[in-house]
């Protein structure tokens, strides 16, 4: 019985690495490991789905998976390496992330939507392909199959991945969301990159920086109050799952399992 020829996967290259702690890595860093390319672009709501769509993937196959976002973006601001870095740190991206600003990986995969799911075995060749959200038991299923059988032929390697956190900044507020006055005059502040709400109260008009919310002098008094973390939540495609972050609103529709549309 005839068989396809494998596909050998593309060398990853791209202008620069994030959360890699400065390497810049090659598909040689990833040889004995299944990888995931997750072809993504930070404007897009499917690709921020599909972000929660991998996470439990990550963690159930965290000595064997490595999954690499590739930034490819499809609008010009979406470019820029500073938006594209506070991007990765607000939506809780860890995993390392490859910027594509040309899309030259886009075309080497061969992407024709955001977003797009590449799957790499151990030894390196293009084993599967996806576009669009709801893949999750799909890739859980070829994942099994891949560790069956590279097991057996020896090319599996279990390990740590190459992921390296950055730097947690030293500031009071991470991209702070919606702010709520109590009524003992202090004032409650989502704290959209670490998932928790902050109880700020006036500060002195000469306190330094890290005590300061803006121009306001505000400064943290009490413990944030931590909620769920993107991690626990259940199916990123489900609205009913969804934490009510302070200052956004859902949408009670079910949300499409379709992507955007790509180019030709």
């Amino acid at each position: 019985m005839a068989t396809s020829p494998r596909v050998r996967a593309p060398e990853l290259r791209g202008r620069s690495w994030l959360n890699t702690g400065g390497r810049n890595l090659t598909l040689r860093d990833f040889r004995g490991r299944c990888v995931i390319l997750d072809f993504w672009t930070f404007c897009c709501i499917n690709c921020l789905h599909v972000l929660d769509e991998l996470r439990p993937l990550e963690e159930k196959y965290g000595d064997v998976l490595v999954v690499v976002g590739v930034h490819s973006p499809k609008f010009e601001h979406e470019k820029d390496p500073d938006a594209l870095a506070a991007a990765v740190e607000r939506y809780g991206v860890h995993h390392p992330v490859l910027d594509d600003p040309e899309l030259d990986m886009w075309q080497q995969y061969a992407a024709k939507a955001w977003p797009t799911l590449s799957v790499v075995d151990p030894e390196g060749y293009v084993v599967a392909t996806m576009a669009g959200e709801g893949h999750a038991e799909g890739l859980a299923r070829l994942i099994d199959d891949l560790i069956a059988t590279h097991e057996a032929k020896g090319t599996l390697h279990r390990g740590d991945g190459p992921y390296v956190p950055p730097a947690a900044p030293e500031t009071t507020l991470r991209f702070p969301g919606k702010a709520v006055l109590l009524d003992g005059g202090n004032l409650l502040v989502s704290d959209s990159a670490r998932h928790s709400l902050a109880e700020l109260a006036p500060g002195r008009r000469d306190a330094g920086p890290a005590d300061r919310l803006g121009a306001s002098g505000v400064g943290p008094t009490v413990p944030r109050r931590r909620l769920p973390s993107p991690s626990r939540r259940g199916s990123a495609c489900s609205p009913r799952t969804r934490p009510r972050w302070p200052g956004t609103t859902w949408s009670s529709r079910t949300p499409s399992t379709t992507c955007c549309a790509g180019y030709g």
